[in-house]
């Protein structure tokens, strides 16, 4: 990978014009400079392109305005249009923090890193950083691949927070079909499948809820998952992925230690 590789951010939009711009902006106000942003848009009526258009000459954006089959499939059409060596994707009512795709890049400089994830936090519906989680979350692989992380079982993996290579993407990346809302999930068991996730530690972007999202009902997004069966519930009723967590945590505490003698 080049030491200066290109990010490409794809984000889906329909009828965005509520948040769309503080998404732009986010963009916009990165620390690193060598990212394309692409908005793939559904065929909006509500504004948002207009609002697209305002910032056309102002940073490097490709956007489309079409009918398309929902979320996934918008997201599939960015990729296709994307040509750098990194890929994450942000919806339109989300955003990052201005350090965000600077600390990615560094991580997937390294040796072996092929995705990684920030430190969970939420957003209000005013866009105002909350909460942040108070134990850093380490995500076994095989858990990952099971498909054990969802909020019934050990937990979410944050999607605002993910960025990858192009090689995984093109390798493991996609949805299935007939998907509309979990398609997270999936693509996080596919990339699991060739590699783990790494915990960077730092808060780079947060999970915003507002009634107007997708997965404001949350039985419809469990509706499209498979039933993994009781061992992960009896795992989070028994807190193990804390535990899990707390304990690696600790290990690298150890680590740092001894290079500090």
């Amino acid at each position: 990978m080049n030491p200066d590789p290109l990010v490409s951010i794809v984000t889906p939009s329909y009828n965005s014009s509520r948040f769309i711009e503080e998404n732009i902006r986010s963009i916009m106000g990165q620390s690193y400079e060598n990212i394309e942003h692409i908005i793939v848009d559904g065929g909006s009526t509500d504004g948002t392109i207009e609002i697209i258009q305002k910032f056309e000459e102002e940073y490097t954006v490709q956007w489309i305005s079409e009918p398309d089959e929902g979320m996934y499939d918008a997201i599939e059409k960015g990729f296709n249009m994307a040509s750098g060596e990194i890929y994450a994707w942000l919806n339109s009512d989300d955003k990052y923090l201005p350090w965000a795709v600077d600390v990615a890049v560094d991580n997937l400089l390294e040796d072996g890193v092929e995705w990684i994830i920030g430190h969970p936090a939420r957003w209000n519906e005013d866009g105002t950083l909350y909460y942040v989680n108070p134990l850093r979350p380490h995500y076994r692989q095989k858990w990952i691949q099971n498909g054990w992380y969802h909020g019934r079982a050990l937990g979410w993996l944050q999607q605002e927070s993910m960025f990858w290579t192009a090689d995984l993407w093109e390798n493991k990346g996609g949805f299935p079909n007939n998907i509309e809302l979990a398609g997270d999930y999936y693509l996080w068991r596919q990339f699991a499948e060739r590699s783990g996730v790494k915990q960077i530690g730092t808060v780079i972007s947060g999970f915003r809820k507002h009634d107007d999202q997708l997965t404001s009902d949350p039985e419809n997004y469990y509706s499209e998952l498979p039933d993994a069966g009781v061992l992960p519930k009896i795992m989070s009723m028994l807190y193990i992925q804390n535990i899990y967590s707390l304990f690696l945590n600790f290990s690298d505490y150890l680590k740092w230690k001894d290079v500090r003698r």
